[in-house]
């Protein structure tokens, strides 16, 4: 699946008002899109094809990109550094080694932060695990979740996909996330809208995103191998920011 990618701020702000009449923006990867060109990534490896906590592993090590990395000059990850630091305080609260946080996707849909999707390997555990956290925007508290670490139902290892979200007041449904490693496909549908395939399993660590106009009663269906195994709802009111999963 052919994917966009990561715009400047300005731009969004212009996708939204054309998003008004144009309804889905998908962005992903591998592709990222700059002024002067694209620019192509190396393929990336989803999480192992398997439920519970062994489908968030990736075989390769903890995925995502380093805050800040560049290629040809262009910011991959989305993000500063200084953007992780509470996200990185709260790995280290929780055992996970702060210095290696690394950026799966993010999205800004103002100046009051980014939507991310966040790893990080843990700290003297073998073998190494990897944990994630959905970030949302401002000073919102960044919870890391390690799958498996609790016997929840709640529990990352019972989810199949981890999503933040925001809705905004002009109307504008900005979203990020990241598929468990079973999960083949997450697809958007809107009321009144054709459906918006924004992840196909492949060559990427799993993540996706999306800008959506009028997206009252949105919703993302999560296939796996045989089929539609999980419908979650996207409920929010505008000004309104959740972690879905």
């Amino acid at each position: 699946m052919a994917l966009l990618a990561r715009f400047p701020f300005s731009f969004v702000v212009v996708a939204v008002a054309l998003a008004v009449t144009a309804g889905v923006f998908a962005f992903a990867r591998p592709a990222y899109h700059q002024r002067n060109g694209l620019i192509k990534v190396p393929a990336k490896q989803p999480a192992d094809d398997a439920a519970g906590a062994a489908g968030w592993v990736w075989t390769d090590g903890t995925p995502g990109w380093q805050a800040g990395y560049t290629l040809k000059g262009y910011n991959v990850s989305g993000v500063q550094p200084v953007e992780l630091q509470a996200a990185q305080l709260a790995a280290a609260r929780h055992g996970l080694d702060a210095s290696d946080v690394r950026v799966l996707v993010s999205t800004r849909g103002d100046t009051n932060g980014a939507l991310a999707v966040l790893a990080a390997p843990t700290i003297g555990q073998t073998p190494v695990q990897t944990c994630l956290a959905a970030v949302l925007e401002g000073d919102a508290p960044v919870r890391w979740q390690c799958p498996g670490a609790t016997p929840s139902r709640h529990d990352l290892a019972r989810s199949n996909v981890l999503v933040a979200a925001k809705e905004y007041t002009w109307n504008a449904l900005y979203l990020v996330g990241v598929a468990r490693g079973d999960v083949y496909r997450v697809v958007l549908e809107v009321p009144g809208a054709a459906p918006t395939e924004l992840y196909s399993r492949g060559t990427t660590w799993g993540q996706f995103d999306a800008v959506v106009s009028a997206a009252r009663g949105a919703s993302l269906k999560v296939y796996g191998r045989r089929g539609l195994v999980e419908t979650v709802a996207v409920r929010l009111r505008p000004g309104q920011q959740r972690v879905l999963q």
